[in-house]
C-alpha cells in the first residue's frame, strides 16, 4: 500500500506555523526567566534582612558595622583589617580568615543565614575575583592581597566586599567624630530601636557595585551604599553616585563614567528596578526614581549633617526622621 508523503507546501506551512509560535513564545520565555531571577533576588535579599535582624536580636538590637569590628577606617587604635575594599588578612583572626570568619557585616550575620550564595543575584552573577584582584589597587585604591588571587579565599573576599549592601545612613560608617554623614544628631548608628520608620527605611540593597567601570563586568559589589547625590542635589550625600544598579526591566548597555550630572539618562543601569529589604524585614523592588527620591523634611523637624541643617532628605534611607 502506497503512503502519501507530505508535499512541499504542507512542510512549508508547518515550518511557518512553528516559526510564528516561536516568535510568540520566545519573548514569553525570556520574561519568565527574568521574573524567576527577580523572584530569587527578592528571596535572597529578604533572607539577608532576616539574618541581620536575628543578629541584632542577639546583640542588644544593634546591627554589625561595615568592618571587622576593629576597623582602621573607624578611627580605632590599635586597629586591624579588613576595611572597606581592603582584602588583606585580618591581623587578629589570621588563623581562620579563609573561612570568612566574622569578616565585615556579611561574615558577622553568616551564622544566621548559613549560605554565602544568597548574597548573589543572578542579574549580576558571581564576582570574578580571579580577574579583579590583579588590578585591585587600580580599581579600589587598596593594596593587592598578599599572594594575589586564591580560590580558597573567595568566601572571605565575598564577606569583605559583597553585592548585598548595607544602607550607609543606617549604620553610619566611619568614625563618629567626622564632620559628614556620621555626625548627625540622633543618628541610628545601627541601633534598630532608633529607626523611627522601620517599614520605610532601607536596610539592604542587592546588586550594588564598586563603580560603573570594571565592577560591572566583574560583578564586584560595594558592601555599603547610599543614594545618589547627582540627581538630588538638595539632599546631602557623598557628592557621587551610590553605585546601586537597577537592572530589572532596564535598558541594555553600559555607562563607564564615574561622577556625572545626569546618571539616569546616560546610565542604563539606573533605568530599571532594584531589590531592597527594609528594617522590618519586608522586601520589594523599586524604581530608581522612587527609591532615591529627595523630599522636604517633615514639618518642624530638622535634619542636621555637620553644622548645616538640611531642608530635604531621603525618606527611604534616613532612619532617624
Amino acid at each position: 500500500m502506497n503512503r502519501r508523503a507530505f508535499t512541499l507546501i504542507e512542510l512549508l506551512v508547518v515550518i511557518a506555523i512553528i516559526a510564528i509560535l516561536a516568535a510568540i513564545l520566545f519573548p514569553v520565555f525570556a520574561q519568565a526567566k527574568e521574573a524567576a531571577k527577580k523572584t530569587q533576588c527578592v528571596s535572597n535579599t529578604k533572607q539577608t534582612a532576616l539574618a541581620a535582624i536575628m543578629y541584632a536580636t542577639d546583640f542588644d538590637d544593634v546591627l554589625p558595622r561595615h568592618d571587622n569590628n576593629g576597623s582602621c577606617l573607624y578611627g580605632e587604635n590599635p586597629c586591624s583589617w579588613p576595611d572597606w575594599g581592603d582584602l588583606r588578612p585580618p591581623q587578629n583572626n589570621a588563623a581562620n580568615y579563609g573561612a570568612g570568619a566574622s569578616a565585615m557585616y556579611w561574615g558577622a550575620i553568616e551564622p544566621y543565614h548559613k549560605n554565602t550564595e544568597i548574597s548573589i543575584c543572578n542579574t549580576m552573577g558571581k564576582t570574578k575575583w580571579n580577574s579583579l584582584l590583579p588590578q585591585w589597587t587600580a580599581i579600589t585604591g587598596n593594596p593587592i592581597p598578599v599572594g594575589g588571587y586564591q580560590q580558597s579565599l573567595e568566601k572571605y573576599y565575598n564577606n569583605t566586599l559583597g553585592q548585598m549592601a548595607l544602607n550607609m545612613y543606617l549604620i553610619d560608617y566611619g568614625p563618629p567624630t567626622s564632620t559628614g554623614i556620621n555626625n548627625r544628631p540622633g543618628a541610628a548608628k545601627g541601633r534598630m530601636g532608633s529607626v523611627n520608620r522601620p517599614a520605610e527605611t532601607i536596610m539592604f540593597v542587592s546588586e550594588s557595585t564598586w563603580d560603573w567601570g570594571p565592577s560591572i563586568s566583574g560583578s564586584l559589589g560595594n558592601g555599603a551604599v547610599w543614594p545618589s547625590w547627582a540627581r538630588n542635589t538638595q539632599c546631602y550625600s557623598y557628592n557621587v553616585e551610590g553605585w546601586t544598579r537597577y537592572p530589572h526591566n532596564g535598558k541594555s548597555g553600559t555607562y563607564t563614567g564615574a561622577h556625572y550630572p545626569d546618571g539616569p539618562t546616560l546610565n542604563p543601569n539606573l533605568q530599571g528596578l532594584a531589590v531592597f529589604s527594609f528594617v522590618d524585614g519586608h522586601t520589594k523592588a523599586m524604581k530608581y526614581t522612587e527609591a532615591e527620591k529627595c523630599v522636604p523634611t517633615p514639618s518642624g523637624v530638622t535634619w542636621t549633617i555637620g553644622n548645616a541643617a538640611r531642608a530635604y532628605y531621603y525618606p527611604y534611607w534616613v532612619p532617624e526622621l
